[in-house]
């Protein structure tokens, strides 16, 4: 897919914005959602609301800031002008890394869907994972030019899947919430479970990133930012209580597909409805994380943070062959390691760090009044809302992140470290031709 606007056909529309966002941030939680309810026991339908709360000033964060920069950049763009570009470099730099994870869990819950409904045991799941990275980095190195229409696609199929899901195993199994059927289960580690709440929505910064390509960002950004809340916040809510409702603890043999077993139990035949459905929603996120990465780096590399390849595009797809080189070897290699528990330890917390920035660098920006917006929380002290809200919020889940997974964070510090390495590479380049015109 190509990373500046050709990849598109026409300008976005509200709807077009919402569905690229919403198998990004939605997959996320149909991934985790069976992780947080087996972690959270009783209390799921608490750690969910906090989740939808979280996700809701995050948007918001993020649709504040596509309004005020209603263009191509994206986080990067909110960090540099609020601190500088080195800040910005490293805080994108985090959350580029995500989107590289992204790629890997969403190939390997595909894979879980396919053999455990639609295929049956075939093929060993890192197997068919790493055939559909493989696909998915074929697809985006030729180049994707209907993008927002299979997203769209996907979406509508997803609303109409996931709304029914919902309704009917809470119709069929009626209980009392909050605790529905699980009255009385202890949680594993309430503590683990907020942590993963706090990654449910990952994703919901594309709305930023996507202001850029928007016909009217002024005015379709903020639409699909509460379009976002709305629906991410029902189905966060309703799929866990759909969960807590139809399912016990002992039938979530596998809490990757969670969905799933709901899905098995209300009726057989929804069970392949719903697989259909992840499968295209996680194939899609894939996709976003391929699309995503690419659009990053390429961004980086003409900023002059990483080396020239980067920013070569192929000769007959213009496509940035390098960044998608790059990213498909990565997944492959998260692929092998064949634990979802360990992409799990290290997704997200270059994301929830991004956006922890982007809400100071709101702050900043609003209280600076040097930036005006069309869409706004109400200000306290002069920082929107959201910006309040994110910065209290994030820290927590950040923190219990770290806390519950910190061996596994040497992963995520090579890749910082790697960044880093890359930063003062620049530095040096940069004062040692200045250091050369200065002689001349």
């Amino acid at each position: 897919m190509a990373v500046t606007r050709e990849w598109l056909r026409r300008k976005l529309g509200v709807f077009d914005l919402y569905a690229l966002v919403h198998a990004d941030s939605q997959s996320t939680y149909y991934f985790l959602v069976g992780f947080i309810a087996l972690e959270a026991g009783a209390y799921g339908l608490f750690v969910a609301v906090y989740g939808v709360l979280l996700m809701t000033s995050i948007a918001l964060t993020y649709g504040e800031m596509g309004s005020r920069f209603p263009e191509t950049g994206g986080s990067y763009l909110y960090v540099k002008y609020a601190y500088g570009s080195l800040a910005a470099f490293l805080s994108t730099w985090a959350l580029a890394f995500d989107q590289i994870i992204m790629i890997s869990y969403g190939t390997i819950d595909a894979a879980k869907v396919l053999e455990k409904t639609l295929l049956g045991p075939v093929a060993a799941e890192w197997l068919v994972a790493a055939l559909l990275s493989t696909a998915l980095f074929v697809l985006t190195l030729v180049g994707i030019r209907e993008s927002a229409a299979a997203a769209k696609a996907v979406a509508v199929l997803d609303l109409l899947t996931i709304s029914l899901l919902i309704a009917a195993a809470l119709w069929l199994y009626p209980s009392a919430p909050p605790y529905f059927n699980w009255e009385g289960v202890k949680p594993a580690s309430i503590l683990f479970a907020l942590s993963l709440m706090s990654r449910g929505f990952t994703g919901v910064d594309a709305i930023g990133q996507l202001a850029g390509e928007a016909r009217e960002p002024l005015v379709q950004v903020p639409r699909a930012t509460l379009l976002v809340i709305a629906i991410g916040g029902i189905y966060g809510v309703g799929l866990m209580a759909a969960t807590m409702a139809a399912l016990s603890p002992g039938d979530i043999k596998d809490p990757a597909v969670a969905p799933l077993y709901v899905a098995e139990k209300v009726h057989p035949l929804l069970q392949y409805l719903a697989a259909v459905n992840i499968f295209l929603i996680m194939t899609m996120a894939a996709l976003a994380g391929y699309v995503a990465f690419s659009r990053l780096s390429l961004m980086l590399a003409e900023e002059g943070y990483l080396p020239s390849p980067f920013r070569r595009l192929h000769r007959r797809f213009r496509t940035p062959v390098a960044s998608l080189a790059a990213a498909y070897a990565v997944s492959l290699l998260l692929i092998s390691l064949g634990e979802v528990e360990i992409i799990l330890a290290i997704y997200a917390i270059g994301s929830l760090v991004n956006y922890i920035v982007v809400a100071a660098s709101l702050a900043k920006a609003a209280k600076s009044g040097t930036l005006h917006s069309a869409f706004k929380t109400p200000l306290i002290r002069g920082v929107p809302l959201s910006a309040w809200v994110t910065m209290a919020l994030l820290p927590l889940g950040l923190g219990l992140t770290l806390l519950e997974k910190y061996p596994h964070l040497w992963a995520w510090a090579l890749w910082m470290g790697a960044g880093l390495l890359f930063s003062l590479s620049r530095r040096f380049t940069t004062s040692r031709a200045s250091g050369q015109a200065e002689t001349r």
